[in-house]
């Protein structure tokens, strides 16, 4: 039996919305944020996130492109399944301590930084 997977897709909370509007305000001629997956570390992966300047229109076919109240999100397809159902969030801590977090149901483990994790393998 040939069942595709059904993408859910990813969400993207407010605060999240807030700092990627905020980063590509600041820097000029960012069009948008673009999210990759590289293998790292002891657990397996880590999410790299890059500010990408070319517009919509000019974005390479192999990007999944996510546009929702004034962002622009660019996902690699070949990592879509990676990220599946992943909420982004972007956390405020004390002074310094500000980072995007993934909340992502597909992740297996962390390591012991919490820099890398593993997928359960759905593909």
């Amino acid at each position: 039996m040939n069942i595709k997977k059904i993408w859910k897709g990813i969400t993207v909370t407010n605060d999240a919305k807030k700092q990627i509007k905020y980063l590509i305000k600041k820097n000029n001629n960012t069009q948008s944020i673009q999210i990759n997956i590289k293998k790292s570390g002891c657990a397996g992966f880590r999410y790299d996130l890059s500010l990408i300047s070319c517009k919509h229109e000019n974005i390479d076919k192999k990007y999944y492109i996510y546009q929702k109240d004034g962002i622009m999100i660019q996902i690699p397809i070949k990592y879509m399944y990676l990220i599946d159902g992943t909420t982004i969030d972007f956390l405020k801590g004390d002074g310094i301590n500000m980072k995007f977090q993934f909340n992502n149901p597909n992740t297996q483990e962390f390591c012991g930084c919490g820099e890398s994790f593993n997928i359960i393998h759905t593909e």
